[in-house]
């Protein structure tokens, strides 16, 4: 009875933690997500320029829920500015959803910015170019 035990708790310990390691995000599926906004941002200003609040509310929304998960990987990494940005960028891109929905472009140009600022302040931070690669620090 002992040993059915002790074997059922250490296959749910196991369990578990390999569990918890699959919700942590790796630096593969980061760069994968950077790449994906990376190619939102070039097309956003056109579409905001045409004020095609589809595409600027549908973009947005997405660049909202990287940033999200953006946020898991660095909390991870006991990255405080890094968390902060992302969970920054998620609200101000939220707002750029919310703006384009309303036709406020004024707003859309404002929250973006706070997006792009965000990018470039983790950036400094967090990336370093290596050859013709970046990396995360």
């Amino acid at each position: 009875m002992k040993t059915k035990f002790l074997f059922t708790f250490t296959v749910l310990i196991f369990s578990f933690a390999s569990a918890r390691a699959a919700d942590v995000m790796d630096e593969q599926q980061f760069k994968k997500l950077m790449k994906e906004v990376g190619r939102v941002a070039k097309g956003f200003k056109d579409n905001a320029q045409a004020k095609n609040a589809a595409a600027v509310e549908k973009d947005s929304a997405r660049v909202a829920e990287i940033y999200t998960q953006m946020a898991g990987f660095w909390k991870a990494r006991n990255a405080d500015d890094a968390v902060k940005w992302s969970t920054a960028s998620a609200a101000s891109a939220k707002a750029t959803a919310a703006a384009a929905q309303a036709g406020d472009w004024d707003k859309v140009k404002t929250h973006w910015g706070a997006v792009g600022k965000n990018c470039k302040d983790c950036h400094e931070a967090h990336r370093e170019k290596v050859g013709n690669n970046y990396h995360i620090k």
